[in-house]
């Protein structure tokens, strides 16, 4: 008996118990990653079936204890790699690649909030999920196996490598009825050309599923960089990006050139400012300047690479969107940046600094905000005695605290000009009565609590009422130092209020029906005494620097990825970082129009073509960081 109990415990059946264990342990991982972000293909459970045959087999080459150290390292870490991307495609719609995981400790400050977003099956799935891992270490068989069961498991391995290598080529037969997924012209529509390209992370999951996904990712962004043939492919894209830009032709002066040459220039991101918080009650200020500037009527804010406020800071300072394709802005940040907005200015002798309330290490801004060509990063947290100051809750504290101010006007400078760029806080996330920022807002401002019936509408409400009030503030200021008539105001949202958790109540009072729309923030450009207007043309986030450079008169100097809104020949367009776009009076989502502004919109834009332009866009913004195209230039 006790023989038969030695064989049961070390033989055939207690590997073949742990095998299917195990194996469908790895699988159960895709399953709880498909539920929650990708139901549409059945290939990632084709490739995901044929790594956990793999992955097991290879625990089970191991001996005993090294066989449960293997499993539980890859089983776990994998979990847990599963759990964040579900997570964060559950809050913002998207996936991350391995490098946007740097990032994740700056969210580390509003975790709480993001709890709010994911539902009790989350949390009893990640329980699930622990004891299966747990079992599946119990049950790796000791560690006295016959001689064979390596060799099947080695003969395993090799065919499951066979088959990852010659499925893709399988599932990419799928193309074959897809006109032009073989070229250029439409190959970022088709699944082979999205496996190759990797140029957003959740269509490259949803065909090949988690493990082929992260083995693509670490391919990608880990070992490529760093083989012979790069430096060439880098030169390459530069040729690439002189033809885009040479095709687009010259730039030229319009009636708005040099509209502000000489003025100082004040840069306002506003955090959270969604456009429909912008209404005479609540924002009087924001809507005066709209009224007598220039308003900017249907500006996008897309969400590019994994962080949005960082993303539109990024765009608006240097004209390039965040990489799609996995890599960090930071990985760039010996790049020359000569095109920037505050290195233009600074080579005019003006101070450029910039100013917001969080530390120097968020989003490594006091590494990335001299690398992009701001003097200094002020982080207000060095001018207060601690971090619990209510100073830090003040869009203001940039007029308020001396030391501060004379280095947001100019004070630094020998020709007394500055451009500053100051980041608000004020409408940051969470929108519920117990967060800090929304206290002191409803301090302020005590009528907003119950005004609405909405908690978050609520906060919101009192947030957006702060920032209107800075805005008021601010030009207070500027008459008291004497720069009212010699500085210019630049505002924009950096997203909309991806924030709110009641998504329905945004849909509602954002007044859309799909999620691109959502995507319109305010933006406006003020002078005291100028003439208003009114520019009603589809832009996007990276137009605002060469708008900025046409009316400050520094256009011609550099090619952008954006455009001057004022130029003729610019029709207007907002690509997303999925290949979607809105141009034209046309709406077009996944492969489709979705949505005419007016009768006959489609029939006036050749959709073949934008597709092309709205690829070439983001193949283009990625190049640029990618090959520091500006220094190319800068040498010229």
């Amino acid at each position: 008996m006790q023989k038969w109990k030695e064989r049961i415990r070390g033989g055939p059946l207690r590997t073949a118990v742990c095998a299917v264990w195990m194996a469908a342990a790895f699988m159960g991982l895709e399953v709880f990653m498909r539920h929650y972000i990708c139901h549409e293909l059945i290939y990632p459970l084709a490739f995901s079936a044929v790594w956990s045959v793999l992955l097991t087999a290879i625990v089970l080459l191991f001996p005993r204890r090294g066989g449960k150290i293997v499993f539980g390292v890859l089983y776990f870490v994998m979990m847990v790699y599963a759990i964040a991307q579900a997570g964060y495609y559950q809050i913002f719609g998207k996936m991350m690649w391995l490098t946007d995981i740097r990032y994740a400790s700056e969210g580390a400050e509003f975790a709480g909030s993001v709890f709010a977003f994911l539902s009790k099956g989350f949390y009893i799935s990640i329980v699930l999920m622990l004891v299966i891992g747990v079992i599946g270490i119990r049950l790796v068989p000791p560690a006295r196996r016959r001689w064979y069961h390596r060799v099947v498991c080695a003969a395993v391995v090799a065919a499951a490598c066979a088959g990852l290598y010659v499925l893709p080529g399988q599932v990419f037969r799928a193309d074959e009825d897809l006109w032009g997924a073989q070229d250029e012209y439409r190959r970022a529509l088709s699944l082979e050309g999205t496996y190759d390209i990797m140029y957003d992370a959740r269509k490259v999951y949803r065909i090949c599923g988690l493990y082929q996904y992260t083995m693509r990712d670490i391919y990608k962004h880990f070992i490529v960089p760093h083989t012979p043939a790069y430096a060439e492919e880098l030169e390459q894209n530069r040729e690439t990006i002189d033809a885009y830009f040479e095709a687009r032709g010259a730039v030229e002066t319009n009636e708005m050139t040099g509209l502000f040459e000489g003025k100082n220039v004040i840069v306002v991101l506003m955090e959270s400012m969604d456009d429909w918080l912008i209404d005479e009650e609540l924002t009087p200020n924001i809507c005066r300047m709209m009224d007598e500037g220039i308003n900017f009527t249907d500006l996008y804010t897309p969400g590019y690479g994994g962080v949005r406020t960082f993303n539109t800071e990024f765009c608006v300072n240097t004209g390039i969107y965040l990489p799609t394709d996995g890599n960090l802005a930071f990985s760039y940040c010996t790049n020359d940046f000569s095109q920037s907005l505050p290195n233009l200015f600074r080579e005019q002798g003006y101070s450029a600094e910039s100013f917001h309330y969080n530390q120097a290490i968020f989003y490594n801004r006091g590494v990335m905000h001299p690398a992009m060509g701001f003097e200094e990063y002020v982080s207000y947290y060095d001018y207060v005695p601690d971090s619990t100051d209510p100073a830090l809750f003040s869009d203001t504290f940039p007029f308020d605290n001396e030391e501060v101010s004379k280095k947001f006007f100019g004070g630094d400078s020998d020709s007394g000009k500055f451009c500053s760029f100051l980041i608000t806080r004020s409408a940051h996330m969470p929108y519920t009565y117990d967060d800090e920022l929304s206290q002191y807002a409803l301090e302020q401002y005590p009528e907003f609590q119950g005004k609405t019936g909405h908690e978050e509408v609520d906060c919101l409400q009192a947030k957006a009422k702060l920032v209107d009030d800075m805005f008021g503030e601010l030009r207070d200021k500027l008459e008291e130092t004497g720069h009212l008539d010699d500085t210019v105001i630049v505002a924009f949202a950096d997203h909309y209020v991806y924030g709110m958790t009641d998504k329905d109540k945004l849909y509602e009072e954002s007044g859309v029906d799909n999620t691109l729309l959502v995507e319109k923030t305010p933006c406006f450009i003020w002078a005291n005494g100028m003439e208003p207007v009114t520019v009603d043309k589809t832009l996007n986030t990276a137009d605002i620097l060469p708008t900025v450079c046409n009316l400050f008169g520094m256009q011609g100097e550099y090619d952008y990825l954006g455009r001057d809104a004022f130029d003729d020949s610019y029709d207007g367009y907002a690509v997303f970082p999925d290949g979607d776009w809105i141009s034209g009076g046309v709406l077009y989502r996944d492969g489709a129009v979705v949505k005419e502004f007016y009768d006959g919109a489609a029939e006036q834009v050749d959709l073949d073509a934008m597709n092309q332009a709205a690829q070439d866009f983001i193949d283009i913004s990625n190049l640029l960081l990618k090959c520091d195209y500006y220094a190319k230039n800068d040498s010229e």
